[in-house]
């Protein structure tokens, strides 16, 4: 006599099927959060990037001799060199004697120079939406034509 006991086969595979779930599940779930929190650490190193960039371009700004903005560009003089900021893309970058190709502010959506009494504001919005705003001072009094 055959006794077929197909109860016990159904639950090995409902075991077996489950935990293959499980197990792929267990892995899935960290690589979802990973990639959900990519935009919010993207935007973290976007402030960071913002505060180097505001350390260097207030220390270059306090020891220039003459700040104007002309069509878009930040154009700074300092000695015989002549520094511009201008936008590439979505970049910032900096050319001395308009040479050069140094990127200093990257996702960069809108920005804006402006010269206020002897200071330069400078207005960045990023590709996220978010504003950043800087005044860096000069240490020498500028002309009154800048």
């Amino acid at each position: 006599m055959v006794f077929s006991n197909e109860r016990a086969f159904t639950l090995i595979e409902v075991l077996i099927a489950f935990s293959i779930f499980s197990t792929i599940v267990f892995f899935m779930a960290p690589i979802f959060q990973i990639l959900l929190n990519q935009k919010s650490t993207q935007m973290d190193l976007q402030g960071m990037e913002w505060e180097v960039f505001c350390s260097q371009v207030t220390k270059e700004i306090a020891t220039v001799s003459r700040a104007e903005v002309l069509s878009g560009r930040l154009i700074l003089t300092k000695g015989s060199e002549t520094i511009q900021y201008e936008k590439y893309d979505s970049n910032l970058r900096r050319r001395v004697n308009s040479t050069g190709h140094e990127i200093i502010l990257q996702n960069v959506s809108q920005y804006s120079f402006s010269i206020v009494n002897n200071a330069v504001k400078i207005t960045v919005v990023d590709v996220w939406g978010k504003e950043y705003s800087v005044i860096a001072f000069s240490f020498l009094k500028w002309n009154s034509s800048t």
